[in-house]
């Protein structure tokens, strides 16, 4: 399950958009001035699901986050005090990830990007996406999300 923001495949970890005085108008123009940070396939283990016995026993559950602020300021003078850190990040998720069971992929995405938001100023949007190769499905599949 994803939240937020639809995906861009970009191959690096960071990506910067060439900013020019015509990309910087129009309904995309925060894109031209921010940069994408992501963290992929970040394990937890939770209490999600449907089911009762999901809620008891728990399961693995599959994680990656993007986020996108300005990163000029950290980058130019060359401090991580003046971006979002990777650790701070995974702390975020990791807590609501661990925080009280819900039913729904959807609603710990949410929750996920919303605390995101909230404790980040700088960061303009998120995009969470949720996956639970357990899911208690009859059949053969790879991940569910």
């Amino acid at each position: 399950m994803s939240s937020s923001l639809p995906d861009a495949s970009v191959p690096a970890a960071l990506t910067s958009e060439l900013v020019t005085a015509e990309s910087q108008s129009g309904p995309d123009a925060w894109r031209a001035r921010n940069d994408r940070v992501f963290l992929r396939d970040v394990p937890f283990f939770g209490r999600h699901g449907v089911f009762p016995e999901e809620q008891v026993l728990g399961q693995r559950f599959v994680l990656d986050a993007d986020w996108w602020l300005d990163t000029r300021p950290a980058a130019w003078a060359d401090d991580a005090s003046l971006t979002v850190s990777y650790q701070a990040v995974y702390d975020h998720m990791k807590a609501v990830v661990e925080d009280q069971p819900v039913h729904l992929l959807e609603t710990l995405a949410e929750r996920i990007a919303t605390r995101l938001l909230d404790h980040f100023p700088a960061v303009e949007q998120v995009r969470i996406v949720v996956r639970k190769p357990g899911a208690p499905i009859s059949g053969v599949f790879g991940d569910v999300g």
